[in-house]
This record gives C-alpha cells, structure tokens and sequence, in this order.
C-alpha cells in the first residue's frame, strides 16, 4: 500500500482538462436538506466524458456535498476513487472545503492513501481494482466539501467501442446533476433515457458533437421493499456507439470461440462420461453436474480477462474459473458429445429489454442448448443440481443474448418448466395422557431440493437440528428432539427427503374460563408464503419469487374416539395464486387430516393489481390454523348441552310446538271462562294497566281486539242496540274514536268533570290509533306499534278501571294472571324478540332487504368466504334462513349476482355470476301468499343458478327490477 507523499502515490494533482465545461455549485434547498439521509445532502454531481478517435475515453468528476450533522461528518469526511491500474490512471484537480464565504484548499494536507482492497473477494472474484482513499481533515458540520478528478481509460476487451450509461435521480435529493459528453468519433452515438421526460441537448462543434443534460432539485426516488430484481425506478441516460444486438454478438461471439478448443485431456473426460451415461440425455447432466461441482468457482479478472473467456482446456486443467470459463467448458464438453451449445449473456439485475444495445448491458454468462426441440439454460455455476435437466432449476433473467447461433437478437427466457415444489406431512400422535409424538416429513423437488443440499453441505447436522428445532419453538415451546434428522437425496429424481421426530411434553393449553383444553396446528410453511405485507399501497411491482408448489398435510391420530369434526373446505383461486383448504374427519380410524395447498401463477405483481393481492390474501387468513379442544374430565358442559339442543331444533319442530302450546293455552281460556263467576255491578272490560299492556304485546295485538269486543259488548247490552260487539273488534282501528264516545257520556253522567281527553285529542289519538295499527303490518314496525298502540289506548283503559271498584270481582278477575297467561309469555316473548332482531337486521327478515340493512358481521362473513369483495355494495339481499344469514343468502351487487347456502354440515356451497358472464335472467312469480319467486341466472356457458325470493310485500318485484337494470346497464 502506497501512503502520505504525492510521489508516492499512483495519482497527482493536475489542472482541470481544457475540454470540460465549468459548472457552479448550486445554492442550499432547505426543502431538500430536510429529505437527506446519513447526515449529507448531495449539492452537485456534475459528470463530463470526452471520446475521440485516437485517445482512450477521458471521465471527469465534479461533486459537492453539505454536511447536515455529526453523522454527515463521520461518514462522509473521505472520498474513494476506484480504477483498474491495468488500464486506467487517475488526475485529482481539486479537493477543498466551502465553510461559509471561506474557502479552504485541502489538497496538501488530506492524507491520500492508494491500496487494493477486492470489494468481489467475498464472492470469489479477483479483478485487480485499486481505491485511492483520501481522508480529507478538520470537517465541520455546515461545511461544502468539493471535489474533481479525471479517470482515462478503458478495458481493452471493449476494442474501443464506446458505452456509457448513469443514472440521473437517486434515493436521495441532489441539488443539481449535469451531464455532458463530448463525442469525437466518427461514428454514430445513440442515446435513450428511461424513466425521464427529460431531452439530451445535442449541440455540433468543430471538434464533434456535445451531449448535455442538466437538472436542478431532484427528489428523492421512494422505492417500495421486495420489487423484482429487474425493476429499476430511478431515471437512467443510455449512450452506445453500436446500434443493434447483431453488433453486441459479433464482439462477444469472438472471445468465445477462440476458447472452444479441445485437448486430449477433455476428450478423455467426454469419453468417460458417455461410459457412465447411456444416453445424450444423461451425458448433458452428467457434463452439467462434473462443471458444477468438480470445477470451483474463482474469477481471477486482471485487466481484459474480465471479459474474455479462458480456454477450456486451461479450465480444465485449473479446475476454477469464473461464469465465463466454467460457461466454455461446458459448451466444449457438449461439443465434443455431439450437441451444439451456445453462451448465453444475461443481466441478473435489470431488464435488458430497456436498455440500448451496448457492450456494458450484461454481468453474467450462462449456457443455451437445445435438445429433442426443447430449449434449455443452465448454469453452470450453480451447484448441488441433480438428476435429469427437466427437474433441475433453470434460471430465467428475462432476456439474454446468445452468441453464436443463428438468432442475432435477445431471446426471451421461458418461464420455468421443472416442478419446484416442497410437500410437508405433519403427524400428530395424540394420546390420552402423556406428551404428544411428532414427526414431520418433508419432501423438496427442484429449486427446494437444490437449497437444501447446500444448507446440508454448509452446515453440521447438529446446527441444521437446532435451527429446525427453533424454528418449531416458535409454534410449541416445550418440543424436544426425539431421534435425529434423518436426510435421503434422491439424486436422479432431483429430490430431498428429510424426517424430523419430536416430542411435545405441553401441547394442550388450559383454558379455566372455557372449562377445557385447547390445541392448535399451523400450516407454517403454507402459511409463510401467505403473510400480508406490510405496506397497503404500492407504486412497483411486488416480487412473489419464481413459480412454486407448496402442498401441507396435517394429519392427527387420537387415541380414543370421544371426538368429532365436519369436513369442511375453501378455495381461493386468483391470479396470483391457488390457495386450498380441506378438513376431514375418518371416525373408523380416528384421525383428522387437514390439508392446505398453495400454488403461484406469477413472479410479481403489479402496482395496480396489488390491492386485488392483497384481498386475496386476506381471504385465505382464517384457514392458515386449526383449533381442537377437549373439555375437563367427567364433566358435560353447557356447550355440550347447547350442541344436543340445536339439533333438535328445527324451523318444523319450532313451529309444530308453538302451535301445540297456543292451543294448549286456548283450551286453558275457555275452561276458565265456563268457570268464571258473573258481576253484575261491573262495568265495561275493566283490565288492569300492566296486565293490558303486557297482553297487548304477548298476543301481537289480539288481545287488543279481545279488549274492543268485550267493551262494545257490554255497551251493546246497557243500550240493547243492534250492533256487532265482534267486527268492531275485529276492526279496532276504525273505532277508537266511537268508543271514547260512549265512554265520554258515560263520564258525563256520572261526574261533574271530564276523566278523558276532550274531543280534539281523542280525535288525534284515533289517527294515530289507525296510523300505527296499519304500520303494524310492516315487520320493521311491528314491536313497536304494538306498543305504541297499547299506550294509545291507555287513556279510555284508565277511565274503565276508574269507573269500576278497585275490590270488584271482575277487577281482580281480569287482573290476575294465571297458568295460561305466563305460558303465553313463555311462549311469546322469544317471538317477540325474534321478531324485533328481524327487523333491526341481527337475523334473517322473511322478506328481501336493502343492503344497507345487512350488519357489518354479516358483510365481513360474505367477504371472508369470497361472495363479495370489498368494496362491493349489495343493492338487494334476501336470505331464507331461519337465525343466520350465514346459512343462506340471495342477491346482487352493482357487479354481480350471487347465492350461497349450507346442507346437511357440509361447506358452503355458492353460485357467484359477474353481469358481463350473464346470458339470460329468467323469473317465476309465485302466486301463492308467503312463497318465494325464483329468479334463474343462466351463464354464457350455459350453466346456470337459482335464487330464492320473498314475494312478501310484493319486494321480490322490486329485487328483480334492480337485477335486470344492474345486468341491463352493464351490457
């Protein structure tokens, strides 16, 4: 290392070339130095690159930074210039500090220090760059440190073709970026920007042509986490002096086969490999497989060897080499078996497809064949691939460039063909006492089996065993190891098998509120690949990795058969990937099985797509673990009984009782009436207020007829008139008014002053009498114009048991309540309420309903079991269950149609139709009072579906119109 004198050093100080342009640092932007990261804000990165004819390619550096704070200081008080002192060489012009107005030149006290350091060292790769490293002194916070230098030359592997490219924003905010490139050859220069609105100013000179580009606060690009590897958000300016990829491949194509060349020594490995192998299938993979794993990886890149191949012969006898020697080995190995193979130059970080053809657009070599019309890329730094080529991993980099055969362009890289999937059984031996035995068993095919030979090869068995016990602490804390890993690879079949064994001494989790015990089971790794991400909206795509399988089977075995289970199962199929969920329970050999599968469709998903991606995954969220339980011993708990007692509760066995107890009640009424002592002095149907109210409401307002009747009953018999005590009964509405009337001149002849209402109030009352009394038909009024009747009516009752004696017989006869009247109440109370969740949407209605009617459980249930969407809004709904709309539902959205229901424990079933999917709509109205109307949603495949519809209030009208004006608007 070369350290402190100028002489000493590779690079010296020398004046700005006369070629470059003078830029001005620009003036601080508070706006954006409250944006910086790591204590600096970039004040100017002005770039100038000056190419002519016969002089290698000249690249000047302007750059200024501002100092925020402390940690600005700390990490920014030195600057690395990096070169290849095989070809380049370095000019400092100037290195000083802007404090305030002061100006201080740090160009002979900064300790300047020149050394090889090999930033690729850790990743096998030796390329001979050196960093002259420059310690600059006595920074301060609030200081400006300014910069330039010149670095000349190029790799000779280039043969002086020219290509350059920068970006132009960053994720930090830069004052100002200028750009200028100074051309002076002969040829053509192409440019391109990506990402950029912005125009390169093309500008003629006597020397050639100039290309500017200069833009003043730039903001800070915001990348999202977990983008594909290609995706590159910042601005980026292209220049190449070659205009196609037929150009790109004559370049390269020369270095590569110069180094196809064969001695004995190869021929002799390619003779012994047909030996082994009996057909050219197998010798491919054997060849694949000797280059990967018999030759190491180890690039040793000084000067043009960065992109010029070593023969292979040389390879060979080294065993090392790089992507691009490992790459002619292999093509001259499967040269020498008969089949022709190409290089196949990739970019592992960006999208070729973007860029303009040039001699800097690739960072890795690859190999191309094609077998049996089939095409193939390996690669050849890859290890640990067994078996045949159609189950190993080959790589796909979007794009490469093949050289050499007849296609002069980029080839687009397939989608992977070979099954990369990994399928877990999980068995849970559960026995009545004791700890739980579990043994988990998994199997990896492809790119799975591929990973875990290397963490087998990288790692003891000892290590490998406590990660995967750690990883199951994570979900049963008190697990033990009960044998050892046991590891099987499955070589020609490309598969790893590995068996874990443990033992869990606490599996059940005591819950002494719930009187029980309680267990879980995990699709952990299902479930892995189905966590939400964090951030709610995206501006990139969000990568999903390449295509994969993943199948997990939980399988538990009890050792008593005191259990039982309902199969149950859910599918959430997407474009981005196929979730399965699948419960069922053999009772003949007691076990359960669980079972969950993912499979992906895509690599990435769009910004725009990913609110969809996000909803699907919200959906699959309730299947990713399952629940058992066993309650306390010797004990039968109140969820038992609850289980016993909903079986038997049926809408028919409902109904059939309450019939049978009203007549019960009934037959009680009349043996009571025949038995019942006579009044004489009584007047009117003098009935406690209490005991009136409450009868009122327990008989849905018959007792209100009930209560008409008997008082026109008695008037008609004081006036012996003609009338019919039972149809004003039967139409108490209507006669409100009339009986205040004869309760008016009954007051007038007994008393001095009125005990009712005048005239104009009772008049109002008997409005609102009628008024409530026909909103009482509505299920939505129904309780509470019950009420609201009987309060009505309270003033004409009060002026009844005014009238008659507090200690008559027919009083406290009326008054009392007896065996029938708190059976009733045993009876109608539950109807009641009932009636009232009905009409305030916690149950079904009988009739169809608004979606605004539905509870947000309700919306959240549809949601979850994939009916509706967020952000759906149901415009009709009607559900024939008898207490949950979860077992049953019709209705539309301003999308699409759907129905779901329950049968027999089974899972949910449901018919979902989007408005553009809809052929026909076809209807049968039902004739009959309180039935349903079908609605038939015939597809454009021809399949087709029923809804069922209230014709009650004639809404099922009003739900068909909708339907059809939705469906009709949307074609």
């Amino acid at each position: 290392m070369l350290f402190n004198s100028w002489a000493a050093n590779s690079v010296v100080p020398q004046a700005v070339p006369d070629w470059v342009s003078t830029v001005n640092v620009p003036k601080i932007n508070p706006a954006l130095v409250e944006q910086s990261k790591n204590g600096v804000h970039y004040l100017l990165a002005d770039r100038q690159v000056k190419v002519s004819e016969d002089q290698p390619p000249a690249y000047f550096h302007h750059y200024a930074d501002y100092i925020v704070n402390q940690t600005g200081v700390e990490y920014n008080s030195q600057v690395n210039i990096d070169y290849d002192p095989h070809y380049q060489h370095v000019a400092l012009h100037s290195l000083r500090i802007i404090r305030d107005k002061l100006v201080i030149d740090k160009l002979n006290t900064a300790r300047i220090s020149t050394f090889q350091r090999e930033k690729e060292l850790e990743k096998l790769i030796y390329n001979g760059t050196e960093t002259i490293n420059i310690i600059i002194d006595d920074v301060r916070v609030g200081d400006i440190i300014e910069y330039s230098y010149t670095r000349y030359g190029a790799n000779p592997a280039y043969q002086n073709i020219f290509a350059y490219s920068s970006a132009i924003n960053w994720s930090v905010p830069v004052g100002k970026f200028s750009l200028k490139l100074f051309w002076g050859k002969s040829t053509s220069l192409l440019h391109e920007l990506r990402n950029s609105n912005l125009t390169i100013q093309q500008t003629s000179t006597s020397q050639g042509k100039e290309y500017s580009l200069e833009v003043a606060n730039i903001l800070g690009v915001e990348e999202d986490p977990n983008n594909p590897a290609w995706f590159r958000p910042n601005a980026r300016v292209y220049f190449s002096e070659l205009s196609t990829w037929q150009q790109v491949n004559n370049w390269a194509g020369q270095y590569y086969l110069d180094a196809l060349i064969s001695d004995s020594n190869l021929q002799s490995l390619t003779q012994h490999i047909k030996q082994q192998n009996p057909d050219l299938k197998s010798q491919i993979s054997a060849a694949l497989q000797f280059v990967q794993d018999e030759v190491r990886y180890l690039g040793i890149e000084l000067n043009d060897s960065s992109h010029i191949p070593t023969p292979a012969v040389e390879t060979l006898n080294n065993r090392y080499g790089d992507c691009k020697d490992k790459t002619v080995l292999l093509i001259a190995i499967l040269k020498s078996l008969g089949l022709k193979a190409y290089p196949a130059l990739v970019n592992t970080e960006d999208d070729l497809s973007q860029v303009l053809p040039n001699v800097k657009a690739f960072d890795h070599v690859i190999t191309y064949f094609e077998y049996q019309d089939k095409q193939y890329w390996v690669d050849p730094t890859s290890s640990f691939q067994h078996g045949n080529l159609d189950s190993i991993y080959q790589p796909n980099f979007g794009y490469a460039l093949v050289l050499g055969n007849t296609v002069k362009t980029l080839v687009a890289m397939p989608s992977q063909t070979a099954p990369h999937a990994e399928f877990v059984i999980d068995n849970f031996d559960i026995p009545e006492q004791g700890p739980i035995s579990f043994t988990s068993t998994t199997e990896k095919l492809g790119w799975y089996a591929e990973e875990q030979r290397y963490a087998f090869a990288k790692n003891s068995p000892e290590q490998i065993q406590k990660d995967y016990l750690e990883f199951f602490q994570g979900y049963y804390p008190n697990i033990e190891v009960a044998k050892p890993i046991k590891y099987v690879d499955d070589t020609k079949s490309n598969k790893v098998t590995s068996t874990e064994r443990y033992n869990i001494s606490k599996f059940w989790e005591d819950k002494p509120t719930r009187e029980r015990y309680e267990a879980t089971f995990y699709p952990n790794i299902v479930s892995s690949l189905l966590d939400p991400p964090k951030e709610k909206t995206r501006t990139s795509p969000y990568s999903l990795g390449f295509l994969r399988q993943i199948n997990q089977q939980i399988k538990v075995n009890f050792s008593d058969d005191n259990w039982e289970f309902s199969n149950e199962s859910f599918i959430e199929d997407n474009p981005f990937f196929r979730f399965s969920y699948q419960v069922s329970y053999a009772a003949a050999t007691q076990q359960l099985t669980l079972t969950y599968g993912y499979q992906s469709k895509v690599e990435h998903v769009t910004a725009v797509q990913y609110p969809d991606y996000l909803e699907a995954l919200e959906k699959t969220q309730n299947y990713l673990s399952y629940s058992i339980f066993k309650y306390y011993p010797n004990q039968i708990t109140n969820n038992d009984k609850l289980d016993w007692l909903l079986k038997l509760i049926t809408p028919t066995s409902v109904i059939l009782l309450i019939a049978g107890l009203y007549l019960l009640i009934f037959i009680l009424w009349r043996i009571e009436r025949r038995n019942k002592p006579e009044d004489s002095e009584v007047l009117f149907f003098p009935v406690s207020m209490p005991k009136l109210v409450a009868m009122w409401l327990l008989t849905f307002g018959f007792y209100g007829i009930y209560w008409f009747y008997k008082n026109f009953q008695f008037i008609k018999k004081q006036e012996n008139n003609s009338s019919m005590p039972w149809a004003r009964g039967l139409f108490s509405s209507l006669w409100y008014y009339s009986l205040w009337r004869k309760l008016k001149t009954d007051n007038d002849q007994r008393f001095d002053s009125s005990h009712l209402p005048n005239k104009w109030l009772s008049i109002l009352l008997a409005i609102a009498f009628f008024i409530v009394s026909a909103l009482g038909d509505k299920d939505v009024f129904h309780v509470v114009s019950l009420l609201i009747s009987a309060l009505i009516i309270a003033p004409l009752a009060n002026y009844i048991l005014f009238v008659n004696k507090a200690d008559s017989v027919s009083l406290k006869q009326h008054s009392k309540w007896s065996v029938r009247h708190y059976l009733l109440a045993v009876i109608s109370i539950p109807l009641l309420v009932l009636q009232s969740s009905s009409a305030i949407g916690l149950i079904p209605s009988d009739t169809v309903v608004k979606g605004s009617w539905l509870l947000d459980h309700d919306i959240k249930f549809m949601q979850r079991q994939g009916v509706i969407k967020p952000g759906d809004s149901i415009d009709y709904f009607y559900s024939d269950a008898f207490l949950f709309v979860s077992d049953d539902g019709n209705g539309f959205t301003q999308r699409h149609v759907f129905s779901y229901w329950k049968e027999d424990q089974q899972p949910l079933y449901k018919e979902l139709a989007n408005y553009e999917d809809i052929q026909d709509i076809q209807v049968s109205w039902s004739k009959e009072l309180a039935d349903h109307s079908t609605v038939t949603i015939v597809r454009s495949d021809g399949s087709r579906f029923v809804l069922y519809v209230s014709n009650s209030d004639r809404k099922d009208k009003k739900f068909v119109a909708a339907l059809k004006k939705n469906w009709q608007n949307y074609n």
